[in-house]
């Protein structure tokens, strides 16, 4: 490929990926009050789940598809600024971390379009004593999925993978200094949201963090597309 086209596309699906996010963050926003839903008890996510069935389905498919992304943005970034088919060893480690940060979110959302749809059928046909049971389940498979899909995944192995892209991006002479500080920086807010492994509740900073990350993304694929013209 040429470099020219390299960076086109990497470009591309940069600003791609982080305008997808738009799309699940107002569909599932607006039908259960995402991204702060997951932490609800069962009494009130399994209802949901079949009353805003439509849109959960619809949101969490557009979901996984954004964090299926996450893995070739990174690599097609990693290859257009490393320029060349062999990537430096901070780049490997970018890429390799994004590989495991995919593979743990889709871990995690996954859960909302197979394991949490058969609950919620169990528990609105259960009495009083099989809801319970019901809600004991999901409470346990929710904390376990929702600790590797986003704990892992969305927050620690992916702010590792942007730190490391942004530490690449600051030892080149051709990229804006605010490129790599600004991946610095949500890389930063990831690692912080990572600390919710801890028990604490940071579910109002998932939001300004995540837009943070596209804004990072969108400028990153401008700056590709931009560079495109000079390679």
């Amino acid at each position: 490929m040429q470099a020219s086209t390299l960076h086109r596309s990497a470009g591309s699906l940069a600003i791609f990926h982080a305008l997808l996010f738009l799309l699940p963050f107002a569909v599932l926003g607006a039908a259960i009050g995402w991204p702060a839903n997951p932490d609800m008890p069962a009494s009130h996510n399994l209802p949901l789940m079949i009353s805003q069935s439509a849109p959960i389905k619809l949101g969490y498919s557009v979901y996984l598809l954004y964090s299926l992304l996450f893995f070739p943005v990174i690599l097609l970034i990693s290859r257009a600024i490393a320029g060349k088919d062999e990537l430096p060893l901070v780049l490997k480690l970018a890429v390799g971390f994004a590989l495991l940060s995919t593979l743990a979110r889709c871990l995690g959302i996954v859960r909302w379009l197979t394991v949490m749809p058969v609950l919620a059928t169990q528990y609105q046909a259960a009495d009083a004593a099989g809801q319970s049971v019901v809600a004991t389940v999901y409470t346990a498979f929710n904390a376990y999925a929702g600790g590797v899909g986003e704990v892992l995944g969305v927050f620690l192995l992916s702010a590792t993978s942007v730190a490391l892209l942004s530490s690449a991006l600051w030892s080149r002479t051709d990229v804006p200094r605010w490129v790599s500080l600004m991946g610095w920086a949500t890389a930063l807010g990831l690692f912080f949201l990572s600390l919710e492994l801890f028990g604490l509740d940071l579910s109002a900073f998932i939001a300004p963090f995540s837009v943070l990350y596209m804004v990072w993304m969108v400028c990153m694929g401008a700056y590709l597309i931009r560079r495109a013209r000079n390679v």
